[in-house]
């Protein structure tokens, strides 16, 4: 997503990591990746249960959430995956901000490895 900021940012998105670290560990991770947007502190977790993001020892800790949320606070785009590699490409993520720009419904997005549950968005 860094690399796409700007392609973000003319959609009029705004990106927020959520990292269950403390501060000072995701000020360091956002320097040192040259993130050019805020990574917020989740010590305690309180984000990722709120969205169902879930840390399992299986899939190397913190499994990915994706969410694109409007300024109404309503989700139109949600992805949770099983392992870390399982997020969504920018494109996919671009393509779902682009509809709603466009003010389109955007299509239903399924989750990794599991054909019934999905995201109505």
């Amino acid at each position: 997503m860094r690399d796409d900021y700007h392609r973000f940012a003319d959609l009029g998105a705004e990106i927020l990591a959520v990292a269950p670290h403390d501060v000072a560990e995701c000020a360091r991770h956002a320097a040192a990746a040259q993130l050019p947007f805020p990574v917020l502190a989740d010590p305690r977790r309180r984000v990722f249960a709120r969205y169902d993001v879930r840390w399992a020892l299986g899939s190397l800790g913190q499994r990915p959430g994706l969410y694109v949320i409007d300024r109404d606070g309503i989700v139109r785009y949600a992805l949770l995956g099983a392992q870390q590699w399982e997020i969504p490409s920018n494109a996919d993520v671009l393509a779902a901000l682009a509809a709603l720009a466009d003010d389109h419904q955007v299509a239903e997005v399924p989750f990794p490895g599991d054909d019934s549950q999905h995201a109505s968005v």
